[in-house]
């Protein structure tokens, strides 16, 4: 998650209202493959639960500040106004033994239903964000979930939205301090909202391949172009540009910029 300004969300029923449009896909995963919103849970799921675990270190944690963020407010900016606009989306899935396989296929239909779910566009469609929960990954859950998440990153992007990892070992840092890991969670789970352009620093960074990191960076252009203040757009096109030269450079078996900085 990253920064976002939380616009006022009417009030929507509890249900989301396509969560079972896809029957034999919610048979396939359990009573947990429908959705609810937070309210719904801390309302009906015991303390003890896996939803209401998350929904606890969502308020405690993510709402909150933190003296290792590197910067004044809280982990994710989003986190307070979307509790209090009832706008988060939770679902856990309750197979047994989740795979690559399965949880892609979970993700993938969640990304869809996401898409579906009003609001789909406009300035109210940022305050969703789906929380989907894995409490049955065992000890290697947090490579399946970092697995899935680069498999299937591209085609969030490319879609205008962002899919985001957590579990208790995530080693992502901060934006604002490298030893600080704000998407550590309790629970393995995968997150996804739309694309704001405050996410252009995750876009940009330099672990991504080169051809990776100008297919997002364009994407993002593509879908934010016409809201973005000159810096960012400038910044981005910057970034593909570079992306771009780095590429040709590696075609062409040439050192890059920097390289060929520190070979003079």
């Amino acid at each position: 998650m990253t920064d976002t300004d939380m616009l006022h969300m009417a009030p929507a029923p509890t249900k989301c209202p396509v969560a079972h449009h896809d029957k034999q896909a919610a048979a396939a995963h359990g009573p947990g493959y429908g959705l609810m919103r937070v309210s719904q849970v801390a309302r009906d799921y015991p303390s003890h639960s896996a939803l209401a675990s998350v929904l606890e270190w969502m308020r405690a944690f993510l709402a909150r500040s933190h003296p290792e963020l590197g910067r004044k407010g809280a982990v994710c900016p989003f986190v307070p106004v979307a509790l209090e606009q009832d706008s988060i989306w939770m679902a856990e899935i309750a197979e047994r033994e989740p795979t690559l396989d399965s949880i892609s296929r979970v993700i993938l239909y969640y990304r869809d239903l996401f898409l579906a779910t009003e609001p789909t566009s406009g300035p109210d469609a940022i305050n969703k964000a789906f929380l989907v929960i894995f409490p049955n990954l065992g000890a290697e859950g947090a490579g399946v979930v970092d697995e899935v998440q680069q498999l299937l990153k591209k085609d969030f992007v490319e879609k205008g939205l962002m899919l985001g990892e957590f579990h208790a070992s995530n080693e992502s840092p901060g934006l604002r301090n490298a030893e600080f890991r704000p998407l550590r969670s309790p629970i393995p789970m995968l997150a996804m909202r739309h694309m704001v352009d405050s996410d252009l620093p995750f876009l940009l960074r330099a672990a991504y391949a080169a051809p990776v990191r100008a297919a997002y960076l364009r994407a993002y252009l593509f879908r934010l172009a016409g809201s973005l203040g000159w810096a960012r757009f400038e910044q981005a096109l910057d970034g593909v540009v570079a992306a771009e030269i780095e590429q040709w450079q590696a075609g062409q078996g040439q050192p890059d910029a920097a390289g060929a900085g520190e070979t003079a």
